[in-house]
């Protein structure tokens, strides 16, 4: 009778314990890694990126606005959980988003990058914590590489099968909300990214057409004295992404400070300053393409 008794007083305390944990512990309502490191989060918002109003929509309507009502969806009989795929070239703002979107959500929010997940098991883990720690955000950037899974392999891996469980398997996963980044849509299997209920919603980043080119721009070269035609800028930098385009005039200030002695208040980004620097990025992106083709090919003869 004591034997039993001890067993209901330590099973009634272990409970509280865990309800505990799960609405006022340490992890709940914080940010941070797989390895359950604290996050320090950029102080980035909307302001601070250049996107397309449709996919803004789509990131709150399908985040920051769906979050707060999640019981609404459930006492309509209806998905309480969503899955989001951000796919576009590196550099196209994929990252910068995934920040923006974390301050704006106050949830429990878990950070995985591609080299977090090791062993077979831990991804389980992890949606274990997101569920009872709900309603929260789980961020997986460049999810084609998960785990160093190699496009290749990438169809019958045990961590994508066991990732492709979480997101759609026996366990709900209500409240919790999994938004993920790929820099190559191509190679990842089409039970993943063609199946709602896994990825209810796909957002393509790609590289910014015109108007945006010069919003982005102004964005960089606003903070600095300047006199550049921002329209034959914007003629020359088709295909460029947004990293491409702020390394841009990383470029012509640098040139612009070098040409005044080294006194930023007298440097001022000429025309000529942007023109050299967009000289120097065009050939890089053209090395980078060249190598990226041949390494491409190379993967195709060789396997």
């Amino acid at each position: 009778y004591f034997e039993a008794l001890n067993h209901e007083i330590y099973n009634k305390l272990w409970e509280e314990v865990k309800a505990h944990f799960n609405s006022q512990g340490l992890l709940k309502n914080e940010k941070f890694s797989a390895d359950y490191n604290f996050l320090e989060v950029p102080a980035v918002g909307w302001n601070d990126i250049v996107i397309d109003t449709i996919n803004r929509d789509l990131l709150e309507r399908n985040i920051t606005n769906f979050i707060p009502h999640i019981a609404v969806y459930q006492d309509n009989n209806l998905n309480a959980s969503r899955g989001i795929l951000i796919s576009g070239p590196p550099g196209t703002g994929k990252t910068l988003c995934c920040n923006v979107i974390m301050n704006q959500v106050g949830v429990t929010t878990i950070y995985v990058c591609r080299n977090a997940i090791k062993n077979e098991g831990q991804i389980s883990r992890l949606y274990k914590m997101a569920r009872h720690l709900s309603p929260s955000l789980v961020i997986i950037e460049d999810i084609d590489t998960l785990g160093g899974i190699d496009r290749r392999e990438i169809a019958d891996h045990p961590l994508l099968g066991e990732f492709l469980n979480c997101l759609s398997g026996v366990e709900k996963n209500d409240g919790v909300i999994t938004l993920a980044t790929t820099n190559y849509p191509q190679h990842l299997d089409w039970a993943l990214s063609d199946r709602p209920g896994r990825f209810d919603t796909r957002i393509e980043f790609g590289y910014p057409k015109d108007k945006t080119r010069k919003k982005i721009l102004s964005k960089y070269l606003d903070p600095f004295s300047h006199k550049v035609d921002l329209s034959s800028v914007v003629k020359k930098t088709e295909g460029f992404s947004g990293a491409y385009l702020r390394e841009t005039v990383q470029n012509a200030f640098m040139l612009a400070f070098e040409r005044s002695g080294f006194d930023s208040e007298k440097s001022k980004i000429l025309q000529s300053d942007v023109d050299t620097a967009l000289s120097t990025m065009i050939q890089q992106k053209s090395k980078v393409s060249l190598e990226k083709g041949i390494k491409d090919v190379t993967e195709e003869i060789y396997g």
